[in-house]
Order: structure tokens, then sequence, then C-alpha cells
């Protein structure tokens, strides 16, 4: 049976919210899985849970290194896989949100122990891609490493291109790798719900968040992070609506260009997160525009399974 739920999916899709809802009912604890909202001070732009649902339920992994401060999806995993034995330790469901992919794919399937990148080995294969074709390199992968070939496409050379640097590095296929890894690190069991909005409904909730942010005080949140010396620290990490902010407060665009930036680029964010999710073992809950609250919370009941009934 599964260890713990994810809630996932697109940025404004109503994760926080009906996360809560789903805790309550279930007796669960929350654990962020957005790489944002690790950092303080990032509270209106990364629209942070308010402190009304932290004191309702309880939230891991939220406010936890300064804006300087380097975090790496290794310590995430090492942190949260911690806060998730702890809280099934005590007999309460953790219950995993956010929409940062790469922080929820490491919790569950850890960080895969692979050789350091080589960028000769790696810039020569692409060199050869280009002048005889992927194809090429395709067959050679098939060659030495049928069983990843399997699972890679012959379209997609940057993991054609790594596997074969990897062999070329070490003798031994990619497919080796990750057998081994997943014999040293088990998969943990996990039951992944994403919400699924129409894009009329997801942008016109995009649209909506950004104007509400604004009028919370964004760019005084980003003034004040500048202010503290954080700025260049913010341009480095590139959160979403602060760099637009940064943009405005430096006499680079004025203050309708960067609600507009924000706002697309908030939507281009989306689709990118729809791209990456729709790769994971999904378990998709279509919500209409009236699906919020209550509603929301209980279609995602009806499909979970025994170990989380209510």
């Amino acid at each position: 049976m599964p260890d713990f739920l994810v809630v996932c999916g697109p940025t404004a899709s109503g994760k926080s919210n009906v996360a809560v809802l789903l805790a309550e009912a279930l007796g669960g604890e929350i654990i962020s899985a957005d790489s944002m909202q690790i950092y303080r001070g990032l509270d209106i732009g990364t629209d942070k849970p308010s402190a009304e649902l932290r004191k309702r339920v309880p939230h891991h992994m939220i406010d936890v290194v300064e804006p300087q401060e380097g975090y790496s999806a290794a310590r995430y995993e090492r942190e949260a896989v911690a806060v998730v034995d702890r809280l099934l330790g005590r007999g309460k469901i953790p219950i995993v949100v956010g929409g940062s992919g790469l922080y929820i794919r490491v919790l569950i399937n850890g960080i895969f122990p692979a050789p350091p990148a080589s960028v000769r080995a790696r810039n020569r294969l692409r060199q050869e891609a280009e002048e005889k074709g992927v194809r090429t390199l395709y067959e050679r992968l098939a060659a030495v490493d049928p069983d990843y070939a399997r699972v890679a496409a012959a379209t997609d050379l940057r993991r054609i291109v790594r596997a074969l640097e990897v062999f070329e590095l070490t003798g031994s296929p990619f497919s080796a790798w990750h057998r081994r890894h997943r014999e040293e690190r088990p998969p943990r069991d996990a039951f992944l719900v994403g919400l699924r909005r129409s894009r009329e409904d997801l942008y016109r909730r995009i649209d909506t968040r950004v104007d509400e942010m604004f009028s919370r005080g964004l760019v005084d949140e980003v003034r004040h992070l500048c202010e503290r010396g954080y700025a260049d620290a913010l341009k480095h990490l590139r959160p979403l609506g602060y760099i637009e902010v940064i943009d405005y407060l430096e006499g680079r665009a004025d203050l309708e260009e960067a609600v507009r930036l924000v706002k697309r680029n908030s939507r281009r964010y989306a689709k990118r997160q729809q791209t990456w999710f729709r790769k994971e073992a999904v378990r998709w809950v279509d919500l209409d525009p009236a699906d919020e609250g209550e509603r929301a919370r209980n279609k995602i009941i009806q499909i979970l399974p025994g170990r989380f009934g209510t």
C-alpha cells in the first residue's frame, strides 16, 4: 500500500487549498514540494499557504533556508524523506503537495548516482550526431545497451548521448546503473493525484492569482528582499514574479509590463509542468471552474486507495 499521497499539477490549479482539506479529512500533514517555497521571505510571489491554512494543518519543507543559501534536489530528498518517515511513525498520512516535478521524483525514486558528466565526450557525441544523424548514435546504443535503448526514444538525443557517455566512461550499460540504484534504494510507494483544469480555466486562475499577488504587496516584498541584499540571489534563483518585479524596480519595465510578463511566464511554466507530469504515473482528476474547496476534495477522495480511506 502507498506510504504517502502526492497532490501535484500546474501552478494555480488549486493544490494548496485542497491539500489542507484532504489533510483534515484523512488525518495527514503536508510536505511542500515547491522548490521556491523552500526560501524564507519569498512569500507572496510563491503563493505560500497562508498562516490560517498552516495553523489548521502542519506544513513541512517551507521556509527552510535563506535566499542566498544553496539548496539542491539531493538535500530535499534527504530532508523530505526524514519528514515522511517521522509522520508515518506517528500514524499520520504524509501529503506531498507541489508543482516541482523534480522534487517529487527524487522523493519517490531517490537521486540516481550516475557518474559525473564528461564535457569532452558529450560534445564529441553531439558533433557526431550532427554529422551522421541521431540514428547512428541510437543504433550504437542499441548494440551496447539494448535494455536502455528500448525505453529511450530513437530521436531523444539528450538521453542517447548521456547513456553512451556513461558506457564510454565506465564500461557499464546505463541500464545496469539504473538497476543497481533500484536495488540499493527501492522507490517509495506513493499515490499521485494530479489536478487538471481546462486551459481557459487555468489561465483565468493564473491571471487572477497574479493580480492578487500584486494587490497583496508583491512589489514591496521584492523591494524589501533587495534592500536586505538578496537581489543577486534572486537573479540566480529566477523565481517567477520576482525577476519581473526586479526589472520594474531597476527601471527596465513599467509596472503594467511587469504584471503582463508575470502572467505570460506563469502560463508558460504551467505548460512545462503539465508536460513533466504527463510522464509520471499520475491519476488525473478533472476539475471544473466550480470545483473549489470541498467539491474538489471529494472528487479526489473518490479515487483514493483504501490506505487513505476516510
